[in-house]
């Protein structure tokens, strides 16, 4: 599998003003853009081309895989800074393709997919930043059971049952521990629609069969064409595969704020060993961590108070 479709034509209009000129994909988390985890994340499964599916003012996503800039005087840089910035152009073959209009997700990979032909090829959703536990990314884990089966396979996730309405949910018949035949798929299920729990996550390896099935799926939800209908289809036509990724894995859904910060703390918390410290003093010295009231804590209960009174100062309280 030689290919991965990346759509990033989205205006990420919950991130403005921050992204009304900066693509929100470039945005940083902690040392790298958000994309560049995504393509490493593909190079990690044998992936050697990216299509971008891209729109006006976007232009900076391709050029972060260009060449560097020879404003940036390589001399004076760290060896460690530039063998990173160097390797970027060599990382992936990087094509840029232009989404005139935002018609949807279907459309959004039917437009990436001219220079595929016909071979399997991966699709993965820059919001969804999924970080490895282990040594394999997911979407190793994923190519790896696409070659053994020849089948689609769809990145599934176990969610609380009262968030099932914010994605995309399947059911299934058990293959083995970490993997399902999907049966059925649901678009933002109330959790009276379902008992399933397995949401989709925003990577998928496809047959070329979807590339035809989504010239022919017509628009549905909002007038956009739903790739989630064509892989309804695609399933009255194949067996398709969901791998439970979770057990291996963090995702962080980086397309809202909060998602965003979290990948950005979590991030932080791995490759800076004084971060945890300093991020603590920075809460208790402006009482983020809202001390003054009674904190649950596993042995027991505090409660802090700030006073001096003669030569001796009063910080916690312990109530067993």
């Amino acid at each position: 599998m030689k290919y991965a479709i990346i759509p990033a034509a989205g205006l990420a209009t919950r991130f403005l003003p921050a992204s009304k000129c900066v693509p929100k994909e470039l945005f940083p988390v902690f040392d790298k853009p958000a994309i560049q985890y995504i393509v490493e994340e593909s190079v990690d499964a044998g992936i050697t081309a990216a299509v971008f599916v891209t729109g006006t003012g976007k232009e900076a996503i391709l050029d972060h895989f260009d060449v560097i800039d020879p404003k940036f005087p390589l001399s004076k840089l760290e060896n460690n800074v530039r063998t990173e910035v160097e390797k970027l152009s060599s990382m992936i073959k990087a094509v840029s393709v232009k989404q005139e209009a935002p018609l949807g997700l279907g459309h959004a990979v039917l437009v990436g997919a001219g220079p595929v032909k016909d071979e399997s090829f991966a699709v993965m959703l820059p919001d969804m930043l999924v970080i490895s536990k282990g040594k394999d990314s997911a979407m190793k884990k994923m190519t790896e059971l696409h070659k053994e089966t020849g089948k689609s396979v769809i990145a599934l996730m176990k969610i609380p049952h009262e968030k099932k309405s914010s994605y995309g949910i399947v059911e299934g018949i058990k293959v083995n521990e970490n993997t399902i035949e999907i049966t059925k798929m649901m678009e933002k299920p109330t959790p009276c629609d379902t008992e399933s729990n397995l949401a989709i996550v925003g990577r998928y390896i496809f047959t070329p069969e979807i590339i035809e099935i989504l010239k022919s799926t017509k628009p549905g939800k909002g007038g956009e064409i739903q790739l989630t209908d064509a892989m309804v289809e695609l399933m009255n036509r194949e067996k398709v595969l969901g791998l439970i990724i979770d057990d291996d894995n963090l995702v962080f859904d980086t397309g809202n704020g909060e998602g965003f910060v979290l990948a950005n703390v979590y991030t932080a918390l791995q490759k800076s060993s004084s971060f945890s410290a300093k991020a603590l003093a920075i809460m208790e010295k402006y009482d983020t961590l809202n001390r003054s009231k009674f904190d649950k804590r596993p042995w027991g209960w505090w409660r802090s108070l700030d006073f001096e009174e003669g030569s001796f100062q009063v910080k916690h309280i312990f109530v067993a």
